[in-house]
């Protein structure tokens, strides 16, 4: 099996895993997962953050969105560019979110946010515990990550997304911490 297909291999498995997550679950998990990053140094002194907007099983985070809002601190979201390429967009309400073709919402301006960003919360198929990352296959994150200047990259998944490895390609971006409904994972510090 050559790489892309281990990766369309895990990405598979690890999908079907977290769609396994019920509904009333997958809320409960999430409201830890941001108990966890709210107990973050980088978190709590962010000015600019870049947060991805849920979808489907991925972990829930529109009530982060909003608390963000709420702390008046700069908020960028994805938006997908064309074929190839993702932009943060800055929001001030999730009402500034229409569904993009797929139902994801996504920013209704195109205007990108200037980096750098003190924090990304990054969504990921699956992480690694080391923090290296699988995305859903088209690169943009990576893209972004490589083009764009973040403090600190943090990871959010649930624990049932988390293995001891991945088949990893050098363009792919590592996260920093690691964040889970069980756990926060500071890979910068020796353990």
């Amino acid at each position: 099996m050559n790489l892309h297909e281990e990766k369309k291999h895990w990405r598979a498995i690890l999908k079907q895993r977290r769609s396994l997550v019920t509904d009333s679950k997958r809320k409960e998990m999430s409201q830890q997962i941001c108990k966890y990053l709210y107990e973050i140094d980088e978190f709590n002194q962010a000015k600019s953050i870049f947060c991805y907007v849920s979808y489907l099983s991925e972990v829930e985070t529109h009530t982060l969105i909003n608390e963000i809002i709420d702390q008046k601190l700069a908020l960028a979201v994805p938006k997908i560019m064309g074929k190839s390429e993702m932009s943060a967009v800055p929001v001030d309400d999730l009402s500034d979110l229409e569904p993009d073709k797929m139902g994801i919402l996504t920013p209704k301006i195109n205007q990108s946010a200037s980096p750098p960003f003190d924090i990304a919360i990054t969504p990921g198929v699956g992480f690694t515990v080391t923090g290296e990352r699988l995305g859903y296959g088209k690169g943009y994150y990576d893209r972004w990550f490589s083009q764009n200047k973040v403090k600190t990259k943090i990871g959010i998944a649930f624990e049932i997304q988390l293995l001891e490895q991945l088949p990893i390609e050098e363009t792919d971006i590592s996260m920093d911490i690691l964040v889970t409904e069980e756990r926060i994972i500071d890979l910068r510090k020796p353990a």
